[in-house]
């Protein structure tokens, strides 16, 4: 790929479960990590490995920094129940410049919070971005998200959000 503006899309998992890589006339942009984890359906879809040898399909890894820029606004955000494939396919969207398609709605929250374009297939996407927190039902405490019981009073905590912007999404035509 001679440039980085080239491909329009990158794919999480979700955009090869809802057939987007079959009906996108769009070269795609995916990580080894997210392959990997759509391995159970390459055996169903001979297709995929069509694409991916004419070049339909591309596989790339993120730079370094971009992972750990991602992985910064997750922890601010409390999006820390992400895979390493979610947090790839981030990076590389961001890296690339490119729209990220997927329904995954802790994927959507951080591409939002990043200004990473979001396409989304079988839902309506976000309405707001959150930052997750944990806390103490018993004595309101508030607690990082690497935290998991009160050390005050020992609760196990909880966790609930904070609305960080109001976000009108629409979904896109392919």
């Amino acid at each position: 790929m001679d440039s980085r503006t080239e491909s329009k899309f990158a794919l999480d998992a979700t955009a090869f479960y809802q057939g987007f890589h079959l009906h996108s006339s769009s070269t795609c942009i995916t990580t080894g990590l997210v392959f990997e984890e759509i391995s159970h359906i390459q055996n169903k879809l001979s297709s995929l490995e069509s694409l991916v040898l004419s070049k339909r399909i591309m596989i790339f890894e993120p730079t370094n920094n971009i992972v750990k820029l991602v992985k910064t606004v997750a922890k601010q955000t409390g999006d820390t129940r992400l895979s390493d494939a979610d947090i790839s396919i981030l990076a590389l969207a961001k890296d690339y410049n490119v729209t990220l398609v997927t329904d995954d709605f802790a994927l959507c929250n951080l591409a939002k919070t990043m200004s990473i374009g979001l396409l989304n297939l079988g839902t309506k996407g976000i309405k707001e971005t959150r930052k997750w927190t944990k806390f103490c039902v018993s004595c309101g405490r508030g607690y990082p998200s690497a935290i998991s019981v009160c050390s005050i009073c020992g609760n196990k905590l909880r966790v609930r959000y904070k609305k960080l912007v109001d976000t009108k999404i629409t979904r896109n035509q392919i």
